[in-house]
C-alpha cells in the first residue's frame, strides 16, 4: 500500500511539474498568434502587450479566458486598445513585491479596464499616461488590493491624487488642486512649501499614508482643515509624527474623525513643539483609535476654550464655579498639601469639600489629572467617569506628578474603596500608593484594569504595573 502511495505521489509531482513547465513563458510578447494551454489557469512569466502586438481586446479575452492567476507581470504599453476587459477573470497577480504586477502605460485610446475578479497582489500597480482611461469603476478594487502601493497618474480619472517622497518645494510645485483623496505620505522636514501650494491640500478629506511634520516653520496645520480620515500603510512606524516645530501653535485638524493604520505597531509621536496646544478632541480621537501608543516625550497642554473646536461642549476653571450640567472638564483636579510624606504621620489632612466631590462625580470625561493625597476619605468614587486623558506636566507643589499620570491616590489613610465602574479609557497611568486600608491584591488589580484601554500602568504601592504579576 505504501509503495502504491509513493508511486501516485511521484506521478502527481511529475504531472504538476510538466503542467508548470507548459504554463511558464518567461518573457512573452503577446501577439495574435499567441496561445496558452487550456489547462493553464496560472501563467508564469512577464507578459507584454504593446504597439507590436496587433491584437484586439476580443482576441485577448479568448486568450486569457481560463487564466485566473499570473505569477509575474502583466504589461500593457503603447497600444491602440480601447478597452482591456480581458483581465476580468484574473484573481491573483504575484511575483516580485518590488516590481509592478500590473503596468499600463501610454495607451492613447484606452478608455476602460476590468479588474472585477482581482483579490490579491503582492506587487505594485502602475497606470500612467492613458489620457482617456476612466478608472472610476476600478477604484475600490485598486484600493483593496494595492492600497498605497500604486503609481496612478495622467489618466482621465485616477482614483485619487498621489504624493511620492517629501512634500516640499520645488518638488511638489505641480501638485494638483481639488484633490479629495490622496495616496502617499505628507512628509515635511524644514521650510514648508509656499502658502498657495500648501493649501492645495485644503480639499483633501482622505489620506492613505502617514503625516510627518518636523522642524518646519509652520504655525498651524490648518491646510488640512478638511481632512477626515487618515489610514497609514504597513510601512508606517508613526501614523502621525509632529516634532520640533518651533512656531507650531495649533493643529487645527477640525474635521478629523478617524486615525488608523494597517501596521498594528504604528504609533503617534508628538514631541518638542514648544508653542503647541492640543484640542482635547484630538487626544480623545487618538485614544479611541487602533494606534498602538501615543508617544509624547515632552509635555503637551490643552488649548484654551477660545482656541478649540466646539468649546461649548467643555467646561474649565474652579470646581466651585462649574455648571452642574457640565460633563466634560478640562483641567487638573488636585487635592494635596505639602505636609504629606510617605512614612510620617499626617498632622494636617487634606480637605476635600463635599460640594466639590459632587461636582467631580458628575464628570464623564476629564482632560487632566485627578489626584487626592492625604485625605480622610474612605471612598473615592467616580460613578460617571468614562474617560480621562492626561498629557501635560503637572506639579503638586514643586514636585512633578509625572508625565502621563491620569490618576494618583496617595496616603489616604482611611481609604477602603476606589470605584470607577464606567471607566473605559485611561490615558495613561493610575497610581495608588500607601492608602492604609485599601486592599490592593491581584483581584483588585484585575478589577481596576479589565476592559480599559490606554492604561499603560496600574501601580499598586509600586512603580511597576500590577498586571505583570497576575
Amino acid at each position: 500500500m505504501t509503495q502504491v502511495t509513493l508511486i501516485l505521489l511521484g506521478f502527481l509531482y511529475l504531472f504538476r511539474s510538466v503542467l508548470s513547465q507548459n504554463c511558464t513563458f518567461n518573457v512573452h510578447y503577446v501577439t495574435k498568434t499567441s496561445s496558452f494551454p487550456t489547462n493553464c489557469s496560472q501563467l508564469i512569466g512577464r507578459f507584454r502587450i504593446d504597439e507590436n502586438s496587433e491584437i484586439s481586446n476580443d482576441q485577448l479575452v479568448a486568450l486569457f479566458k481560463n487564466v485566473h492567476s499570473i505569477r509575474g507581470v502583466l504589461q500593457i504599453w503603447n497600444t491602440q486598445l480601447t478597452s482591456a476587459t480581458f483581465m476580468r477573470n484574473i484573481q491573483n497577480i504575484t511575483g516580485d513585491p518590488l516590481d509592478k504586477g500590473i503596468s499600463i502605460l501610454n495607451n492613447t485610446r484606452l478608455a476602460s479596464i476590468s479588474l472585477t475578479s482581482l483579490k490579491y497582489s503582492n506587487g505594485k500597480v502602475e497606470i500612467q499616461n492613458n489620457p482617456v482611461l476612466n478608472l472610476q469603476k476600478s477604484c475600490s478594487v485598486i484600493h483593496d488590493v494595492y492600497f498605497n502601493r500604486r503609481s496612478i497618474t495622467g489618466n482621465l480619472f485616477d482614483c485619487g491624487c498621489e504624493i511620492t517622497g517629501y512634500f516640499q518645494w520645488p518638488k511638489i510645485k505641480n501638485f494638483p488642486e481639488n484633490c479629495i483623496v490622496v495616496y502617499g505620505n505628507i512628509i515635511m522636514d524644514g521650510v514648508a512649501p509656499p502658502y498657495n501650494v500648501l493649501y492645495r491640500l485644503a480639499t483633501v478629506t482622505k489620506l492613505y499614508g502617514f503625516i510627518s511634520i518636523q522642524r518646519t516653520n509652520l504655525e498651524t496645520l490648518g491646510f488640512l482643515q478638511n481632512l477626515e480620515d487618515i489610514e497609514s500603510g504597513v510601512e508606517a512606524q508613526n501614523t502621525i509624527e509632529i516634532e520640533s516645530n518651533e512656531y507650531l501653535g495649533r493643529l487645527d485638524l477640525i474635521r478629523l474623525r478617524s486615525v488608523k493604520s494597517r501596521n498594528s505597531d504604528s504609533d503617534v509621536r508628538i514631541t518638542s513643539n514648544e508653542e503647541l496646544c492640543i484640542d482635547p478632541s484630538f487626544i480623545q480621537l487618538l485614544a479611541q483609535s487602533n494606534i498602538r501608543y501615543i508617544n509624547q516625550y515632552s509635555p503637551l497642554s490643552y488649548c484654551e476654550l477660545d482656541k478649540i473646536n466646539n468649546p461649548s461642549t467643555y467646561c474649565t476653571g474652579k470646581l466651585s464655579t462649574i455648571n452642574e450640567r457640565c460633563t466634560r472638564y478640562i483641567g487638573d483636579i488636585i487635592y494635596s498639601n505639602p505636609d504629606i510624606w510617605d512614612y510620617s504621620d499626617i498632622n494636617n489632612y487634606t480637605k476635600v469639600p463635599q460640594n466639590e466631590i459632587k461636582k467631580f462625580q458628575q464628570f464623564e470625561i476629564i482632560f487632566g489629572s485627578f489626584v487626592i493625597e492625604g485625605s480622610t476619605l474612605t471612598n473615592i468614587s467616580m460613578p460617571n467617569l468614562r474617560e480621562i486623558y492626561q498629557v501635560s506636566a503637572v506639579y503638586i507643589g514643586t514636585s512633578p506628578l509625572g508625565l502621563g499620570v491620569a490618576m494618583k491616590f496617595r496616603r489616604n489613610d482611611f481609604l477602603k474603596e476606589v470605584s470607577f465602574p464606567n471607566l473605559k479609557i485611561s490615558h495613561n497611568s493610575i497610581l495608588l500608593y500607601r492608602n492604609g486600608n485599601l486592599s490592593t491584591d491581584a483581584d483588585f488589580c484585575k478589577k481596576m484594569t479589565d476592559g480599559r484601554k490606554r492604561m499603560t500602568l496600574l501601580g499598586l504601592d509600586s512603580e511597576y504595573d500590577c498586571r505583570a504579576y497576575l
